[in-house]
């Protein structure tokens, strides 16, 4: 049975267990058509780069999690998003995708790729990745402090806010 819990600013209830808005590629490729993203991109669902006309104009994305608190809720809910990031950055998190000792790597740098519905001027934002295991995606946490989404990471959000990231893909869709 699903567990709810009753917003505090809708009085709708909401299923602490939602899904969680999950973007499938960092905006710059989904902008490409098939044919562009065939022939100029290489990925898979936790890497990605596009190939420019030289190497200055190569771009690199990594996949990642943005977790936000929620209030009164035991768990964060995560939005799945991509990190663009420097060729060094790129390959530093190759070279330690595998492995144990990535928990050790202090924080990299990089700037969100996608745009998130809910929080309009997040694309491009400036973050850092915490790699947190060869099982499990990084986590990402925004450092623009004058962001909405910098405030949601470090005073949470309510679970009707919550809500509205998964809304959000219904309104996509239309």
């Amino acid at each position: 049975m699903t567990d709810l819990t009753a917003c505090s600013d809708c009085g709708e209830l909401h299923a602490l267990d939602e899904l969680e808005l999950v973007f499938k590629r960092p905006d710059a490729i989904a902008a490409l058509s098939a044919a562009e993203r065939q022939a100029r991109c290489r990925e898979n669902e936790d890497l990605c780069a596009i190939w420019g006309d030289s190497d200055d104009t190569h771009r690199y994305f990594v996949r990642g999690l943005l977790p936000l608190k929620v209030i009164a809720r035991p768990l964060d809910y995560c939005v799945g998003v991509w990190m663009e990031v420097s060729r060094a950055v790129f390959d530093r998190i190759y070279e330690l995708w595998d492995s144990e000792s990535q928990l050790d790597e202090p924080p990299l740098e990089g700037r969100l790729a996608n745009e998130i519905p809910t929080r309009p001027g997040t694309l491009g934002l400036h973050g850092q990745i915490q790699l947190t295991g060869p099982t499990t995606r990084p986590d990402f946490m925004v450092s623009d402090t004058a962001s909405p989404l910098f405030a949601d990471q470090q005073h949470g959000v309510t679970e009707h806010q919550a809500a509205e990231f998964l809304k959000s893909i219904a309104r996509r869709s239309d």
